[in-house]
């Protein structure tokens, strides 16, 4: 009997392709938003695997109502959404797509270390409300990338590719804190969290969100830097003190924020970071590059197509608790 999969959100075509020249019948939803705990808990019953999102929360009550999975595949790097442990004691292997969307999530960061420092919200809003009456010699004044320290939290894959680019594009000094040395070609100096909340101009957001992250930037970190710093946040909205990320910009303890995550998400459109002046808030487009989002496809389709056949996964987030 042929396999069945079923994708919990449209995505790019190519896994499914990929999956289908293997014989196997794939199902998407057809929802315009994610599906709701019950309806996927339900709708997986009929499947052998899934290609699951962020959105979908794959606990252990779902994982035990679901036992019968052969393979499970997030869309995305991060997998706090499922709980891994569960998966391992029922023998369901856990996928991920780690480093296709590095480059692209690299870019999202570089693009809100820009844009948060030079004032292009507010300045592009001043424009489009008909205030731009003339040139002004004071308005909108941000701060220079050049020469500036960079502060990584989480010196991963994505982490070292902004690194590489704020060194190489903006001579920038890099310091980083991670749980060990990392080797490097930038020079980079490891440090602790307070120095590196001292020290850098701009910080930026690399760490999965876990027990010891979450909140792990909160009203003491603000009061610890520059007040020129920006934050950037591209890792999980989690990571971040939301509350106290507003206070410290309407204070003027920091700059400013550029985000691509929220807590939560999507972020109530009545919420205050939307009014700030000095905060930029993306709707989580880190991967959203045609490339980055074929790759993913592509890669989740993988894992799916090897978990099925009883192979190892491309990108196995659980191998070590499988593998004997």
């Amino acid at each position: 009997m042929r396999k069945k999969v079923f994708i919990t959100r449209s995505i790019l075509p190519d896994g499914a392709d990929l999956m289908r020249a293997e014989g196997l019948i794939v199902d998407i939803s057809e929802l315009d938003r994610p599906m709701t705990y019950e309806e996927l808990k339900s709708k997986a019953h009929s499947y052998d695997a899934l290609i699951t999102m962020l959105t979908d929360q794959i606990d252990e009550a779902f994982l035990h109502d679901n036992s019968h999975l052969k393979v499970i595949s997030n869309y995305a790097v991060g997998f706090n959404n499922i709980d891994v442990l569960k998966a391992s004691a029922l023998k369901i292997p856990i996928g991920n797509t780690p480093n296709v969307l590095t480059e692209a999530t690299a870019e999202v960061a570089l693009g809100l270390m820009i844009a948060a420092s030079r004032n292009f919200l507010s300045a592009e809003r001043s424009a489009e409300n008909g205030l731009w009456k003339n040139w002004h010699p004071t308005e909108h004044i941000g701060f220079a990338l050049s020469g500036k320290t960079l502060g990584i939290i989480g010196l991963g894959r994505i982490g070292q590719r902004l690194a590489g680019m704020c060194a190489h594009a903006f001579n920038m000094k890099i310091i980083y804190l991670a749980n060990s040395e990392k080797e490097n070609s930038l020079s980079a100096t490891k440090v602790e969290l307070s120095e590196l909340l001292a020290n850098s101009d701009f910080i930026s957001l690399h760490v999965p969100l876990n027990n010891s992250t979450k909140k792990m930037i909160g009203k003491a970190e603000f009061k610890s830097m520059k007040k020129n710093a920006v934050l950037v946040n591209t890792s999980r909205g989690e990571i971040i003190d939301q509350a106290a990320l507003i206070n410290a910009l309407k204070e003027n303890l920091i700059f400013a924020a550029g985000l691509d995550v929220t807590d939560p998400e999507p972020l109530p459109k009545d919420n205050e970071l939307f009014q700030l002046k000095n905060a930029i808030v993306l709707p989580h487009i880190g991967s959203a590059t045609y490339e980055a989002r074929r790759a993913m496809s592509v890669l989740a389709a993988k894992n799916i197509i090897a978990g099925l056949k009883g192979l190892p996964l491309e990108a196995w987030v659980n191998k070590k608790d499988l593998l004997p």
